[in-house]
């Protein structure tokens, strides 16, 4: 039961994540069509990331419906964490505190700018939490698995009796 939980906890930090990844492509692709931003690294970093994202989630997100599933997507989240921590950062050193009006793209469209980096914290933070919630279903997936009891060996009775010390 502990670990169905869990799996759909997974589903629901994947599927944000997913989202998250939906909209901050939508906008930066947008920006990338309509403006010339060839030379702007943070947001081509930011729509690299995102298109990424996007690709891997649309099916790594279902994984945590299969039953057999136990974490694997654990590395992925931790390594996408750090991406989405670098891409928030960028956002927010380009268009936050004021800087929106004045920074590209559009010198404007300030409430674009302002979800995109909404959505690269969102991304960030459910990746973050999604960390911890695979790295407890892949041990609750390993103890299964191997029939680790939850006591352990040698400091508990076995069956209800004693082994005699040596």
């Amino acid at each position: 039961m502990f670990q169905r939980t869990l799996r759909l906890l997974a589903f629901g930090n994947h599927f944000a994540v997913w989202v998250s990844s939906l909209i901050v492509t939508g906008i930066l692709s947008f920006f990338l069509a309509k403006y010339n931003l060839s030379n702007n690294a943070h947001v081509i970093y930011q729509e690299v990331i995102a298109t990424i994202t996007l690709a891997v989630w649309t099916f790594g997100m279902i994984l945590p419906l299969v039953n057999a599933y136990g974490g694997h997507l654990w590395l992925a989240n931790h390594i996408l964490s750090y991406l989405w921590l670098t891409a928030f950062i960028f956002s927010a050193q380009d268009w936050a505190g004021g800087r929106c009006r004045t920074h590209a793209p559009t010198f404007g469209k300030c409430g674009l700018k302002k979800t995109v980096i909404a959505f690269n914290f969102f991304a960030f933070f459910f990746l973050l939490v999604n960390i911890f919630v695979e790295g407890l279903l892949f041990r609750a997936h390993r103890d299964e698995r191997t029939g680790a009891s939850k006591s352990r060996p040698g400091t508990a009775a076995h069956n209800g009796t004693t082994a005699p010390a040596v």
